[in-house]
């Protein structure tokens, strides 16, 4: 008896262990249990204390399997990546747009009688994001996503719109929260890219066709209004030199009447211009003495010319 006493203690600690272990659970402060009575789901799940509101986790009691069974689920916020795949616009062009979405378990039993598994219910999510996905980018204009106009863009819009869609039913047809939505990349295909490129380039050369002829025709302005001031000060001007040379013939007229009490005063600085315009060319030129204007050269005719009668 003696010698059978350890047996007996160890098999008695190990009905007791796997008793504690087919009677208890464990709820983490990060977790939920579903506690499940001959395979019905309790709508009541083990996760908050009613009388303070706090999160009761620790180790719990249940009838062994079969009578009752209990399913863990973490209640941390998970994050879900879209799939990148090209998405048609209203107008036909095709655009690459991935999103994100951080969910969290919101009701523990319509999320298990819903699904088997968390991989499950995240698929239904990722289909569900891709449908409305494709039905919001689908009543939009390609330049509501890509345009040169900062206005045009409505980028945040359409976020907003997409996760309304989303959180609408998401809780009563998933059993799940959505804490955060939004746009993670926007990228085109190659030859939608070349397209925009090509439409963009096409805009910029027409904008810098505009701006060229809007200069060239205030550059036309520009000298048709500096020609009709010249014209102005040339005419100003010739009117000044008209009357300059009005009275500048005056004064001549005074001079040749004097001119003529001194005939041959006159013909000798005639004479004399003549001879200044003739030499200031460096010009080399024989004339004989009697030829005028060089017979001024001639000692006699000079003094003759210079004495009046």
């Amino acid at each position: 008896m003696i010698k059978s006493l350890p047996s007996f203690i160890a098999a008695v600690i190990l009905v007791a262990v796997l008793a504690a272990y087919m009677c208890t659970y464990q709820v983490r402060s990060t977790e939920v249990a579903i506690v499940k009575t001959f395979g019905e789901a309790s709508e009541k799940p083990i996760r908050i204390d009613e009388s303070d509101n706090r999160l009761f986790a620790g180790l719990h009691f249940k009838w062994p399997w079969p009578i009752q069974s209990a399913e863990n689920y973490d209640t941390r916020i998970r994050l879900l990546n879209d799939r990148i795949e090209e998405t048609p616009t209203i107008d036909n062009k095709q655009i690459i747009l991935t999103t994100f979405t951080a969910w969290s378990i919101g009701d523990p039993y319509k999320f298990h009688t819903s699904y088997q598994t968390v991989e499950a219910g995240e698929d239904a999510l990722r289909s569900r994001v891709r449908t409305v996905k494709k039905a919001i980018i689908g009543k939009h204009a390609f330049s509501d996503f890509v345009s040169t106009q900062k206005k045009d863009r409505k980028l945040q819009e359409i976020e907003q719109e997409m996760m309304q869609a989303i959180e609408a039913d998401a809780r009563e047809q998933f059993g799940i929260d959505i804490k955060m939505f939004g746009i993670k990349q926007l990228s085109l295909p190659t030859s939608v890219t070349e397209a925009v490129f090509a439409t963009m380039k096409t805009d910029k050369e027409t904008t810098a066709q505009r701006y060229k002829s809007e200069g060239k025709a205030e550059a036309n302005r520009i000298v048709a209004t500096a020609e009709a001031k010249a014209e102005r000060i040339r005419a100003v001007v010739d009117r000044k030199v008209a009357k300059m040379e009005s009275k500048g013939l005056a004064e001549v007229g005074k001079i040749y009447s004097q001119f003529r009490e001194h005939e041959e005063l006159r013909i000798f600085l005639d004479k004399l211009r003549s001879l200044e315009i003739i030499l200031s060319n460096r010009t080399e030129i024989f004339l004989d003495e009697s030829t005028q204007p060089t017979d001024l050269f001639d000692e006699e005719v000079r003094e003759k010319l210079s004495k009046p009668e």
